[in-house]
């Protein structure tokens, strides 16, 4: 007896609650129940959730083949897109909210309107009987006749307003008699995980739509849905996911599946081009494109140009910085597709995570804006082979004029090109013709700060990447370099520029552009001179202390985004090198980069190193000229990393260099190598970059 009550407890069934590790038994098949985030899935048990390089191709007796696709190093994706929705869906349902109110204002102003006319042309009729009574002496009955009519007429007025306090009791805003329909596509649904978070954790969404071409994986789907009691929000679908969304092309007011959908997530095994022809259609208007790409391989690298071309519409780049170019890759082959339906996108995120990229794009139905995509699409000179720089050639030129009337207005014309010689300007090494690709900011500062207020309320048991999360944002929000005081759109009813406390995700001003794409190593630079490397903290001290800003990129540890051009990048290296790491000139061979770049630095009287003053009196020289010429201001910028290395500061630090002001200039700035000044001091540590988080973590492959 004591044997038999220490035996294993019976396998639950889908009727029993689901909780995590929990063992079921449903049509003779057993499961083991994960958890992730507040959903529950079932997945056989010994299922592979990784890939061990060791083993591909040999089979293992303990492990079974990969019948359902369940990666949990993905659920950092799950988790940001979770969030994400969540941000952008609170916006929607409050523009929503706000032009249905606008909607039943017009309403009721026309009702009135026609009641007051109505009034007074029942007043006029009124007089004219009464005229016509007293001239034949028929007063009696007219006034009988009046008193008839009165009920009648008293019915026909309160009419309307019966019928405006029906509506009113019961609007209809998109459909919906509860309130604003909010409506998922999740359209590569495999087993259905997001779908069951979406459902759970997004309070706001009415219906999702999990959908699948392949019906084991929709059967896994509806397993799924039923262990977690969500048959009434969630819709399993089987069918090819593109057929699917061009059914909502043409078909709103005609009987068609219904209105369209308010977020679309396409998560595929590899490129997600194939879907965004149909993605963009099927998305409402407004409406949240999230879009996932792992062909890494294609779009990061310079492996397959060919390939890329044909998927994304553009040439990938060689070099450190290539994996933001995959992400303009990316948001190209998106703006392009949908400008054929006079349909602009808004990145809203994009970032580069670990073996791919994902991208939550706002989508409008704007051919006005659409305009400018020319404008925002750019071929970059890549000097792949050399030094690395890179010199930018935008496709189009967006740029205002004045009318005749003294009012602004955007001139689309042809861009002036080339915009750059066949060869390096700095180190005389062939470049490499990049691109077409987006040239546009990455991301909507405003959006961030949303999801990142979210944080210190969400559960951690619920959301465990939460850390990397906060730090990722953090990161991806410190790298843009605007140059505008506001890189948000103007509202129609003032010139000036929305902010998040006028609308919380303002939209993004449409003719924006980035001018200081991509990031560099300082270590790669320090390679290509042949020197010590130099600290990240003294570079980002010398180009703080000559007017230029400097932050760091989501997309690797150890890099660096600056407004800074290359002849000052190359100075500030050269500089190092005579100051602080001198290299005897057989270092530089010929036709290396590093001889090139060189070959261009500036000459001192006598021995380089002679008459060189300290840095302590470099530091005190540059104070004293500091406070002299701008006083306060420029006191609290040197005394202050933070205000120096925040991108919003109020204090301005003049640029002491311009590509117009030729090189004799250029010589003549004084480099200082200030580490303090160049420290990313921070109230709080966060988790910037992935480390490891087990063995064999990454892609795995697809479900068979």
């Amino acid at each position: 007896m004591a044997e038999s009550s220490t035996t294993t407890a019976a396998p639950a069934s889908l009727a029993d609650p689901p909780r995590a590790g929990q063992h079921v038994l449903h049509d003779g098949k057993e499961y083991d129940t994960a958890k992730e985030g507040l959903a529950h899935i079932l997945i056989p048990p010994n299922t592979a959730t990784s890939v061990d390089p060791k083993k591909l191709g040999k089979s293992d007796d303990e492990e079974q083949k990969q019948s359902v696709f369940y990666n949990p190093i993905q659920q950092f994706n799950r988790d940001l897109s979770v969030l994400a929705i969540r941000a952008y869906g609170e916006d929607a349902i409050a523009s929503k909210a706000r032009k249905y109110t606008q909607e039943r204002l017009k309403e009721k102003r026309k009702s009135e309107r026609k009641r007051k006319a109505r009034s007074e042309n029942e007043g006029a009729a009124e007089g004219n009987d009464n005229k016509r009574a007293k001239v034949n002496h028929k007063a009696e009955t007219g006034i009988a006749e009046k008193a008839e009519g009165t009920p009648a007429e008293e019915a026909v007025e309160e009419q309307p307003d019966q019928t405006s306090g029906e509506t009113q009791q019961n609007p209809r805003t998109n459909g919906a008699s509860k309130g604003p329909k909010f409506r998922i596509l999740d359209a590569l649904s495999a087993t259905g995980l997001r779908a069951l978070r979406y459902a759970h954790e997004i309070p706001f969404a009415t219906s999702v739509t999990g959908n699948d071409l392949s019906p084991s994986a929709v059967d896994a789907m509806k397993l799924n849905i039923r262990h977690n009691r969500l048959e009434h929000k969630i819709t399993p679908v089987t069918g090819n996911a593109v057929a699917h969304m061009y059914q909502f092309v043409g078909q709103e007011g005609v009987g068609g599946p219904g209105q369209k959908y308010d977020v679309i997530d396409l998560d595929p095994y590899g490129t997600a081009v194939p879907f965004l022809d149909g993605a963009v259609q099927a998305v409402a208007d407004g409406g949240l494109l999230c879009v996932t790409c792992t062909d890494a391989g294609v779009f990061n690298s310079n492996s397959y140009p060919e390939k890329a071309y044909s998927q994304y519409g553009g040439l990938p780049m060689k070099g450190y910085h290539s994996h933001e170019c995959g992400l303009r890759l990316i948001l190209h082959a998106i703006a392009t597709t949908a400008a054929k339906y006079g349909i602009s996108i808004e990145p809203l995120l994009s970032l580069s995570i670990d073996y791919y990229a994902r991208v939550f794009v706002r989508v409008r139905k704007s051919p006005a804006d659409v305009k400018f995509l020319a404008g925002k699409q750019m071929l970059v000179y890549n000097c792949d082979s050399g030094c690395g720089a890179w010199t930018k050639q935008f496709l189009a030129r967006n740029h205002v004029q004045v009318g005749k009337k003294g009012t602004e207005y955007f001139k689309y014309s042809f861009a002036q090109g080339p915009s750059a010689p066949p060869h390096c300007p700095h180190c005389g090494f062939k470049t490499h013709l990049s691109g077409p690709m987006w040239g546009g900011p990455l991301h909507n500062p405003a959006f961030i700060e949303k999801i990142l207020s979210y944080l210190p309320a969400v559960d951690k048991d619920t959301y465990q990447t939460m850390d990397r999360i906060e730090g990722m944002l953090r990161t991806a929000h410190e790298e843009l370099l605007f140059e505008t005081p506001s890189p948000y759109a103007c509202t129609s009813n003032s010139a000036e520029p929305s902010t998040p406390g006028q609308d919380e995700i303002p939209k993004m001003d449409p003719a924006i552009v980035d001018h200081h794409p991509f990031f560099f190593s300082v270590s790669q630079l320090s390679r290509i001179m042949h020197c010590q490397a130099l600290p990240d903290a003294a570079f980002k001290g010398a180009m703080r202390r000559l007017g230029y800003r400097t932050t760091r990129s989501h997309c690797k540890p150890g890099t660096v985004k600056t407004d800074a051009p290359w002849e000052v990048v190359w100075e500030v290296m050269r500089e190092w090198v005579r100051q602080r790491s001198p290299v005897k000139d057989e270092k530089f061979r010929v036709n290396t980069p590093g001889r090139g770049v060189w070959e261009k630095r500036r000459v001192v009287e006598d021995v380089e190193m002679a008459n060189q003053k300290t840095e302590e009196e470099k530091s005190e020289e540059h104070g004293e000229r500091k406070t002299e010429k701008e006083g306060e201001g420029a006191e609290q910028v040197s005394g202050s990393a933070d205000e120096a290395e925040n991108q919003v500061s109020d204090v301005k630090i003049e640029k002491q260099w311009a590509p117009n002001d030729g090189l004799e200039k250029l010589h003549k700035l004084e480099v200082v190598f200030d580490e303090e000044l160049g420290k990313d001091k921070e109230n709080k540590k966060v988790v910037r970059y992935q480390m490891n988080p087990r063995a064999n973590w990454g892609p795995m492959g697809r479900a068979k």
